[in-house]
């Protein structure tokens, strides 16, 4: 529903992202979007705009002198009080200070060391999904495989997972909801699970080498050491996003599979172009929908003046379905080559996880390719605004 007060003026009500035509049919509503007006405006949440097109969303995503990250990141807004999510509330070149520290934990021999536990979580993951009565992919096999994984790259023990797995889930589910009191409340917990984390590895610093706060603390950044606070606000960030966001991507991997018995067996006989495959999948199913910057001026994109001060949604999963850049969008083509796919952001705010996200779906592939023939099961659910895929799969074996 649009808000009622506080409204930008002149933005007009050309879609709701929340509304029954959207939430029926997502991908439709942006095709329409694309065709007719490709920086749509919205007057939920006090009113914003939407950059649908390929091209607006790069420019946008690579000029943080004009559409700054420093505001606002999501919309609606989530709480900006406690740790700031360092960096994504960061521009250039504040951000690169905490990039540069984050990076070391994503290089190719960080990644290969983790993958060993990885598997062996997916593994005993899977053989009690197949075990249960009425397996539902989500919570029996996604949550805890990306809090698992989270929680092997923090150097974290996997009995902190449940707990995180639940905050962030409730916490998500707050916002998306609208109540920012409960969104609030949770928000200081995770705080709280933040700086507890990093008080500990003060007191007692753990290997640099496999433990993310106690080589963050050993990095020597520009600027001199990271603060309590900083630290904190790194690992806040990415106890969020490390986790609820990936999850409805191995959920979509399966669910897409769960409806395409041909390329089920297929995989299971190894004739598929693995990466080719899960790079079609985040072109399709971009998990992350969305994510909001602020016009610093008033300033023109796609053709439409945006007033300074507007909140604007880079669409990721809109510029992924974009014609000018991909033949026949609307086709899932798994050969798809090249895919110039966004799914993780575009410019100084691109992903940092993006190799640790790849891993865990080919991981999760090959879980897939394991199991017995599957379908879906009457209990499927997808996900709002601003993320985008399922959410809740329940599955039959054959």
């Amino acid at each position: 529903m649009a808000a009622d007060d506080g409204l930008r003026p002149m933005i007009p009500h050309d879609w709701d992202p929340t509304g029954p035509t959207t939430q029926a049919d997502p991908q439709s509503e942006l095709a329409r979007l694309r065709r007719t007006c490709p920086v749509a405006g919205s007057q939920n949440w006090g009113g914003f705009y939407t950059l649908t097109r390929y091209d607006d969303v790069v420019e946008a995503s690579k000029d943080p002198a004009r559409f700054t990250a420093t505001v606002q990141t999501v919309i609606p807004a989530s709480p900006r009080k406690g740790l700031p999510r360092l960096p994504l509330q960061k521009d250039p070149p504040e951000s690169t200070r905490y990039r540069k520290g984050l990076n070391q934990f994503f290089k190719e021999n960080r990644i290969r060391a983790i993958e060993a536990p990885m598997r062996d979580l997916a593994a005993s993951l899977a053989e009690a999904l197949v075990a249960r009565p009425t397996p539902e992919f989500g919570t029996d096999f996604a949550a805890p495989f990306t809090v698992g994984s989270l929680c092997i790259l923090a150097g974290m023990d996997l009995s902190e997972a449940d707990e995180l797995g639940k905050l962030g889930h409730d916490y998500v589910a707050a916002v998306q909801g609208g109540d920012m009191a409960t969104a609030g409340a949770i928000s200081r917990e995770i705080d709280g699970f933040a700086l507890r984390l990093v008080a500990d590895r003060q007191a007692a610093p753990r290997d640099p080498e496999t433990d993310i706060v106690s080589g963050l603390m050993a990095h020597e950044p520009e600027g001199g050491p990271y603060s309590g606070e900083e630290l904190a606000g790194m690992v806040r960030l990415m106890l969020i996003g490390g986790h609820v966001v990936p999850r409805n991507f191995l959920c979509s991997m399966a669910w897409h599979l769960a409806g395409d018995a041909d390329l089920q067996a297929r995989l299971r006989a190894d004739r598929v172009d693995r990466r080719l495959l899960i790079d079609e999948l985040l072109r399709c199913y971009s998990p992350n929908q969305a994510l909001v910057r602020v016009a610093t001026r008033d300033t023109e994109i796609g053709g439409t003046r945006i007033p300074g001060g507007c909140p604007v949604a880079l669409n990721f999963l809109s510029a992924n379905r974009d014609a000018a850049v991909f033949p026949d969008p609307m086709r899932f083509d798994e050969a798809r080559n090249p895919n110039r796919h966004i799914a993780f952001g575009v410019g100084p705010h691109m992903c940092l996880g993006l190799s640790v996200a790849k891993l865990q779906a080919r991981i999760t592939l090959d879980v897939l390719a394991s199991l017995p023939p599957f379908s879906t099961g009457p209990g499927v659910r997808w996900a709002r605004w601003t993320e985008y895929g399922v959410t809740q799969l329940e599955l039959r074996f054959a």
